[in-house]
C-alpha cells in the first residue's frame, strides 16, 4: 500500500509504493502526493527525494521488474487527471507515447534487449525468454526507472528517464520508421507534440499541448 517517507516540512510530500498492484499504485499517488518511490528505491534515489518539486509536477520512480509487470502508464496518467484536465483524446495520446517511451525504457534501456529481435516469432520468443531470465538478476530487476509529469496552463511534458548506457539519438532519428527503434521513435512523434531525446538517450521527454 502506499505510505508516507520521511521529507522536508517543506519539501514535497513523498509516497511510498509496495510494487504488488495497481491499486495500491493509484492509492500511493493519489492527492497530495508530488513524489512516489517504489520500495527499495528509497536509498538508490536519495537524491531524487532531495530535490524540490515545484507546483504542476508529479515524479513516480519504480523498478525495472515493476514497469515490466504493472500497467505503470495507465495508473500514472491517472493520477495526472486527479490534478490537471485532460480530454479524452488527450490522455489516449499521452498514454500511448508514454507507453512507447517506458516500454523502450524497460527492454531497450534497462534490459538491453536488442530491438531487432522482435522482428519475427522466433525473434520474440528469444526476446520473452531473454527477458525473463534478466528479469531473474536483482540487480537489473531493481534499476530504477523515472518519470515525470510537469504541467502548467498551455503544456504538458512527460519524461521517461532509465538507468541504461543510453545511445546515439541522431542514428536513430535517422531511421525512424525504418527499425524496431526508428519505429518506436516514430511512434512517439506521432502522438506527441513535440518529442526530445535527453541525457545521451537515457531520457525521453513527450510535450503535449493542453
Amino acid at each position: 500500500m502506499g505510505s508516507s517517507l520521511q521529507a522536508p516540512e517543506s519539501g514535497p510530500r513523498v509516497t511510498c509504493w509496495d510494487g504488488t498492484s495497481e491499486a495500491t499504485l493509484e492509492a500511493a499517488l493519489e492527492p497530495p502526493a508530488t513524489q512516489c518511490i517504489e520500495v527499495g528505491l528509497a536509498e538508490k534515489c536519495k537524491e531524487d527525494l532531495d530535490q524540490a518539486v515545484e507546483p504542476g509536477h508529479l515524479s513516480l520512480v519504480v523498478t525495472t521488474r515493476s514497469a515490466y509487470k504493472h500497467c505503470i502508464v495507465k495508473v500514472f496518467i491517472h493520477a495526472m487527471e486527479h490534478r490537471t484536465a485532460l480530454t479524452e483524446d488527450l490522455r489516449v495520446r499521452i498514454y500511448s507515447a508514454v507507453q512507447e517511451a517506458l516500454m523502450n525504457a524497460v527492454l531497450h534501456g534497462n534490459l538491453r534487449i536488442d530491438p531487432d529481435t522482435r522482428g519475427s516469432l522466433d525473434g520474440l520468443v528469444a526476446a520473452h525468454d531473454a527477458i525473463e531470465s534478466k528479469l531473474k538478476s536483482s540487480d537489473v530487476a531493481q534499476a530504477p526507472i523515472r518519470m515525470d509529469a510537469l504541467w502548467d496552463a498551455s503544456q504538458l511534458r512527460v519524461l521517461v528517464h532509465d538507468s541504461g548506457v543510453g545511445y546515439e539519438p541522431k542514428a536513430v532519428q535517422s531511421r525512424a520508421g525504418e527499425d524496431s527503434m526508428g519505429r518506436g521513435l516514430a511512434i512517439l512523434q506521432a502522438f506527441s507534440d513535440n518529442v526530445a531525446i535527453l541525457d545521451g538517450g537515457t531520457t525521453v521527454e513527450l510535450e503535449f499541448r493542453l
